[in-house]
């Protein structure tokens, strides 16, 4: 049913609050294609080009599937009436937003999947070699995160019945769940997954003896992490506080809002630990690379991990015999004697005295 206009106030009808979706999708359609230029960047200056290839494919997909959606955001702005409330929108508009939503709902998945999985690659590649523990944990998390995402496409796909009914309300049809319970539920998994995927490396990294430096490199690219899970959060609360059904246009401003953050955060995230060459190469070029050098190098590792100066030397002194020809065992056997010799003689020496 269509409201009537002249039943509401010109200045309801004409109120529109879809700035900050706007502006949120104009600050992130920036900032992803620029950290995956940068992880590219970082690619060719790598001295022995060999990387995680699969990693770099599944971030490389999640920018599409993040810049799709926020296409798609900015269409529901455009042609969609997102902001608007529902009595100020033609039966046209109000049917292109219900088809945008459910291309959302189908694609919104795919944006925090693939940047997920991206990270627990990383994970396998430096912690999968510590215990099997880590690779039984990483493993079962990556099944968790590609099953959530296929279930939460396949969902939106077979939720009504005929499909068409999904933005047609005027034909005879039905669905499992409203809108609002998929947005709601559906996020739950994904909160739960980004839970998970935080406290796998916490022992592993306060268990590392590496230098005060190196671990706050390490805690800042958590903290981003943990502005994602919060940036989740925020987003189930938003569309835990939508209770008026009939005016989703207008309000579905802030949880897309959150939306949208929360996956381009998360592709911030996965970009980060690949930058290692790139801010290699500016510290280099601004003559600071000693500090660059001695906050990651193996030595201060080394140091950390507990070995003594004493360990460090008699390693030396190993590597060096190791480099030196070995003598005839006739000749080793007669240069001891000798050596026996002389000792004896410097003792029976020193008694006569």
């Amino acid at each position: 049913m269509i409201p009537n206009t002249m039943d509401y106030p010109q200045a309801y009808l004409a109120e529109d609050n879809s700035a900050p979706l706007l502006n949120i999708c104009i600050a992130f359609l920036v900032l992803e294609p620029i950290f995956i230029g940068l992880m590219y960047l970082s690619q060719y200056l790598k001295k022995d080009r060999k990387g995680n290839g699969w990693m770099t494919i599944l971030l490389t997909g999640a920018l599409f599937v993040c810049v799709g959606k926020i296409t798609i955001a900015l269409l529901m702005i455009r042609i969609g009436g997102a902001g608007r409330h529902v009595a100020a929108l033609s039966p046209s508009t109000i049917g292109n937003m219900l088809k945008l939503n459910l291309a959302h709902q189908i694609i919104c998945p795919l944006t925090t999947s693939l940047t997920k999985l991206s990270i627990l690659l990383l994970f396998q590649q430096i912690l999968g070699r510590t215990s099997r523990y880590y690779i039984y944990i990483i493993h079962v998390t990556f099944f968790l995160v590609a099953a959530t995402a296929l279930i939460q496409v396949i969902i939106p796909l077979a939720n009504c019945k005929p499909f068409n009914y999904n933005w047609n309300k005027m034909i005879d049809g039905s669905c499992a769940f409203r809108g609002i319970e998929l947005w709601r539920y559906l996020s739950i998994p994904n909160l739960i997954t980004t839970l998970i995927m935080l406290l796998i490396p916490l022992p592993a990294l306060y268990n590392l003896r590496i230098p005060h430096l190196t671990k706050i490199g390490l805690c800042i690219v958590f903290s981003f992490a943990i502005v994602g899970c919060i940036a989740g959060s925020l987003r189930l609360q938003s569309f835990l506080e939508i209770t008026d059904l009939s005016d989703h246009s207008f309000n579905m401003i802030k949880p897309e809002c959150w939306t949208i953050a929360e996956s381009g955060t998360y592709l911030v995230v996965g970009v980060l630990p690949t930058l290692k060459p790139l801010l290699e190469r500016v510290c280099e070029s601004m003559g600071i690379e000693g500090v660059f050098t001695r906050t990651f190098s193996t030595s201060r590792w080394n140091k950390g991990s507990g070995e003594t100066h004493g360990m460090r030397s008699a390693k030396r002194e190993n590597a060096f015999d190791k480099m030196l020809p070995r003598l005839p065992r006739k000749m080793e056997a007669s240069l001891v004697e000798y050596v026996d010799e002389v000792k004896s003689e410097k003792s029976v020496g020193t008694t006569s005295m």
